[in-house]
């Protein structure tokens, strides 16, 4: 099998010594099967990350599919499953739930997803397991759905955390034949109820295609569980979302995002390509790309990522592999990228706030919802803009670049006028004090579920999605002519601020699971 037909089994097993080394296996240690080490080695944080314990679902699948590396024997990743379950259950706290940011958070993503690996483990290890080991597994896993039955996630509207949890809900249903379908249906409906006509599906304030790919692994994974659900149509709209922010060089996404990710998790994409053309041909390409290292790839995670990019690729691998194997070819004839059309058109998408120009010599996304961030491709060079910075007296800064559905946005052929107002960066540090007050809230008031959802919500609007706005506004103005030509012009009193000289991209929130390398960031 050439690494382009499955470039994914190549990067799964560059990454598997990292992974396992992650996993304390002293049966002595008290925090054995766990897999942070910065909690079980270096002994610096106060709490263990429960997401890595998901690593579990990739390596069955692994065993099941014999693509372990030839170094790896079934009986020494079964004993591994096994500690990542015990391990899992010495994390989770006596209300079932697992942490990720500080102790007693009662994550519901991070609850959600280590239900779900587990249970996706169970699920693949089938005969492999005796009824009793089961059991026993079932019992780490039934307080975190317990846990999933009682609260909910109400800091943000976060599409991927939702469907996490449904898909667990309505595995869990499906291995025992307890209630949990319902619960996990309440969850679907929410994120179905949220997504646009567009296709796009919620994360925070709007789009962000790298999250929403993630997103359309999960549901596929519950279309594939469930088809009389009748997610197929969703799942159709949302690849033909998706499709439009595969860049010509390979990349995928950006800063025009509303969580500004460029992430490709592909499984779920791989998986709908039987039945949708849009997502084969989506998959083809970026299949290239992956071995190319022109997108973020699964060697570029940082360890508290790694682990839902992991599953997502050994996913991948077996997709491709069966189907490779048992010679079904994806249909996408007719179906070219809309960044790969010899055509000229222009799309927009108004409630994401994103057009889409393509031209003879260029491929051209604009957010006007993000003060005209641009990404524009024209041939072998892209031009990254992602917005303007200013400086106050005081030293705040302030940019274009916050989300704000309000921007005015004009259109015309060839050019693009958008107004935005300028908003206050969040770009502070924390600090040793603020660390000490945090760490006194988490273990006091924040063990309440009330009080602790209140205070993320506050530091949410903090970080991502709360404008403080400056007394002025940006009109960027776009020619999209072959010069591309962006021009900015203050409307205001400028008499306060100055403006910052910023040539490379920035961003204007906090977001972890932005930033992650791809080649296009250091190629001459």
């Amino acid at each position: 099998m050439g690494q382009s037909k499955n470039p994914y089994l190549t990067h799964i097993h560059n990454v598997i010594p990292q992974l396992l080394a992650m996993f304390d296996m002293d049966v002595s240690s008290p925090t054995y099967g766990q897999g942070d080490r910065f909690r079980s080695a270096w002994k610096l944080i106060d709490f263990g990350n429960g997401t890595f314990q998901g690593a579990a679902n990739g390596l069955a699948r692994l065993l099941v599919n014999n693509q372990l590396p030839e170094y790896l024997c079934e009986e020494s990743v079964l004993k591994r499953i096994d500690a990542m379950f015990y391990g899992a259950g010495m994390l989770r706290r006596a209300n079932g739930s697992m942490e990720e940011a500080f102790p007693y958070e009662s994550s519901f993503c991070v609850t959600s997803l280590v239900a779900y690996d587990l249970l996706t483990t169970i699920e693949l290890l089938n005969i492999k397991l005796s009824s009793a080991k089961q059991k026993s597994y079932l019992t780490i896993v039934e307080p975190m759905i317990r846990f999933l039955h009682q609260v909910d996630e109400t800091h943000a509207f976060i599409s991927n955390h939702l469907a996490t949890a449904a898909v667990a809900l309505f595995k869990w249903s499906s291995l025992t034949g307890d209630n949990g379908a319902k619960r996990g249906a309440l969850f679907l409906n929410r994120i179905l109820q949220e997504q646009s006509n567009e296709g796009w599906f919620r994360e925070y304030d709007g789009a962000d295609p790298g999250y929403q790919t993630l997103c359309t692994y999960y549901l596929a994974d519950l279309h594939r569980l469930h088809p009389e659900i009748g997610l197929l149509g969703p799942l159709r709209k949302s690849i033909q979302f998706l499709w439009y922010f595969a860049h010509p060089d390979g990349s995928f996404g950006g800063y025009y995002g509303s969580r500004n990710t460029r992430l490709y998790y592909p499984a779920g994409i791989e998986l709908l390509g039987k039945d949708i053309p849009e997502a084969a041909a989506l998959a083809d390409f970026m299949r290239e790309s992956i071995v190319q290292n022109a997108c973020v790839t699964l060697g570029c995670m940082d360890p508290p990522n790694l682990i839902p990019m992991f599953n997502s690729y050994c996913w991948t691998t077996t997709i491709l592999k069966n189907s490779l194997e048992d010679n079904l070819h994806q249909k996408t004839e007719g179906h070219t990228l809309p960044s790969l059309s010899h055509d000229s058109w222009q799309k927009y998408f108004k409630e994401a706030g994103l057009i889409v120009d393509k031209r003879k010599d260029s491929y051209t996304i604009i957010s006007a919802h993000k003060g005209g961030v641009v990404y524009s491709y024209q041939g072998a060079h892209c031009k990254i803009d992602t917005g303007v910075v200013i400086k106050d007296t005081k030293g705040r800064l302030y940019s274009s670049q916050g989300y704000n559905q309000d921007n005015q946005v004009a259109l015309d052929d060839d050019k693009i006028s958008i107004t935005a107002k300028f908003s206050c960066m969040k770009k502070q540090l924390p600090s040793p004090l603020q660390f000490i007050l945090l760490r006194i809230l988490n273990i006091t008031v924040m063990r309440s579920s009330n009080m602790g959802n209140w205070i993320k919500k506050q530091l949410v609007r903090y970080l991502i999605t709360g404008k403080n706005f400056a007394p002025l506004s940006n009109q960027r103005t776009i020619n999209l002519d072959n010069t591309l030509e962006i021009s900015d012009e203050f409307k205001g009193n400028i008499s306060e601020f100055q403006k910052v000289s910023i040539s490379t991209p920035f961003s204007a929130i906090h977001m972890a699971s932005q930033g992650y390398w791809q080649r296009q960031d250091d190629e001459i």
